[in-house]
């Protein structure tokens, strides 16, 4: 194989996943000039799986796919021109879903590709923009092209972390000076989750594997992530701020309350306040990012979508918050995982 041209793509998937439609889709990729071999490892731990793929591969670059990720046949020599710069470490760009999605799958890859739902993150789930530098938070390890070098010089993937173990090492990469790059014509497509139980298990596990980077990447520009843990916890505690209120007996004088000095001196009160100023404009603003987004989605459209949207905001914002607290639990966990792993290779 020519080390110069030469690109593993490397697939982690469960034993009981089939492969046929991921070797098809790789097989129709564009291909000139380009030795190209697959190795698919299955088990259960994809950072352990992945980093056993990168130490066996001999080649220039590695192309990371899930394996239902359907690649755009240009993936591979678009990514290839933008490597010619040497300080190009990562290439990638974004999750799109697959044609005839309908109903909640629909409404879960519109929520993604919103900024007002998960902020720069959506770029990883739509196509926008120009070729531009990027950071971990618009590159998405289902479609990711790394340098074997840069693997084998900074170190692989943490094997502590999963998910967000490309999070890690994107920071990584970047502090090593490095530049990482994001092209909105580098695409995949894949299917949502298939309905509410795994999209809301997923945001969890965003979030936990997120509060869990930080234990082991800490920076100040990551703090933005506790903003939906906070807001979580805020919410939870209403039933408490409800049932003090009442049982202190301050419900009864609030109308009685003239001033902010005397306010102060009722601090249920002053809790329940913080509900009244913040929940209506946060409701204005899902309503408002739910209207918006209905309004973006292509005909045909359920007209239940614009009750479900909103509300999917608010899951996003909620249940991605109570994934760092999982996160920040499972700290005090000391179970441990039994890794097992199988890898084939094959040249496509």
């Amino acid at each position: 194989m020519s080390q110069a041209s030469g690109l593993s793509v490397v697939i982690p998937h469960r034993k009981e996943e089939s492969l046929d439609e991921a070797v098809r889709y790789l097989k129709e990729m564009d291909r000139t000039g380009i030795d190209l071999e697959l190795f698919t490892v299955s088990g259960n731990q994809p950072s352990v799986q992945r980093n056993a793929c990168i130490k066996e591969s001999q080649c220039q670059f590695i192309y990371f796919l899930d394996n239902d990720s359907e690649p755009e046949p240009q993936n591979l020599q678009r990514a290839l021109r933008l490597f010619k710069d040497e300080k190009v470490a990562v290439v990638g760009g974004p999750n799109l879903p697959r044609e005839g999605q309908q109903g909640l799958q629909r409404e879960f890859s519109a929520i993604l590709a919103s900024p007002l739902a998960v902020g720069p993150v959506a770029d990883r789930y739509r196509s926008t923009g120009s070729v531009r530098e990027a950071t971990d938070r618009e590159l998405i390890l289902c479609n990711l092209f790394i340098r074997k070098s840069i693997l084998d010089n900074l170190g692989y993937f943490r094997e502590d972390l999963y998910p967000n173990e490309e999070n890690e090492f994107m920071n990584r990469i970047q502090s090593a000076g490095y530049r990482l790059m994001y092209d909105p014509e580098i695409r995949v497509h894949r299917s949502p989750r298939p309905n509410l139980k795994s999209f809301l298990r997923m945001l969890m596990g965003y979030g936990r594997g997120r509060f869990k980077q930080m234990t082991v990447d800490f920076r100040i520009s990551n703090l933005v992530f506790f903003l939906p843990a906070f807001f979580s916890l805020f919410l939870l505690a209403l039933p408490i701020c409800a049932f003090g209120l009442y049982y202190s007996g301050e419900a009864a004088h609030i109308s009685g309350i003239a001033s902010l000095a005397e306010l102060v001196r009722w601090p249920w009160t002053m809790w329940a306040l913080a509900y009244v100023i913040s929940l209506p404009p946060y409701i204005s603003l899902v309503l408002f990012a739910g209207a918006q987004t209905f309004a973006g989605m292509r005909p045909p459209r359920a007209a239940v979508s614009a009750i479900r949207l909103p509300f999917l905001f608010f899951c996003v914002h909620f249940f991605y918050g109570l994934g760092v607290w999982w996160g920040f639990l499972g700290l005090f966990s000391r179970r441990k995982k039994v890794v097992e792993y199988e890898l084939n290779r094959m040249k496509i």
